[in-house]
């Protein structure tokens, strides 16, 4: 039986040939480890193909949305029974306004209570600006009809003479005993 010799330079050939198969492994499970993860991960599949991942997600909503049924028609076996009498029908559905409508319906109340704000901070300013005289500044001012205004001592078309809850306290009389009256 003849054997070939191997020489050092063919042992070392084969060292390096098993080095360099060994390495060109090592990357192509690398590549194939990285393949995987990017299969795997959603996000980097959206970023490559935003469109095709747009309509994917369209067609899944369309599909996970439940479908409205319609009643279904029943065939009659029986001989017609004589109809009732008509039913009240519910009142029509009222139109939606959609986008706008909802941002009118957001926005609606916070305007009122801006109005309302702006409203009673004029009022508590105007107020504060009155004279002081028993509030003839706000019968003066027409606030309450059919009261004496500035310079009156009695409402239009009654006697003269003081009216009841308007105007300063009136005070007892002297010498009265006893506790003073409350005219209130």
């Amino acid at each position: 039986m003849a054997t070939a010799k191997s020489t050092p330079t063919d042992i070392n050939e084969i060292q390096r040939r098993m080095a360099q198969i060994r390495r060109e492994l090592h990357e192509d499970v690398r590549g194939a480890v990285q393949g995987a993860q990017e299969l795997t991960d959603w996000r980097s599949q959206v970023r490559k193909h935003p469109w095709l991942a747009l309509g994917t997600a369209a067609v899944l909503g369309y599909l996970i949305v439940p479908k409205r049924h319609a009643s279904p028609t029943i065939v009659a076996l029986t001989p017609p029974q004589p109809t009732p009498p008509p039913m009240i029908e519910p009142a029509p559905r009222k139109k939606r306004w959609g986008l706008i409508g909802s941002a009118v319906g957001l926005i609606a109340p916070i305007a009122v209570r801006a109005a309302q704000n702006y409203a009673i901070q004029y009022l508590e300013q105007w107020i504060a600006a009155q004279p002081s005289g028993g509030g003839a500044g706000l019968l003066g001012a027409g606030l309450f009809p059919g009261a004496p205004t500035a310079g009156q001592s009695h409402a239009p078309g009654s006697p003269p003479g003081p009216s009841p809850g308007f105007g300063p306290r009136p005070t007892p009389p002297p010498g009265s005993a006893g506790r003073p009256r409350d005219p209130w």
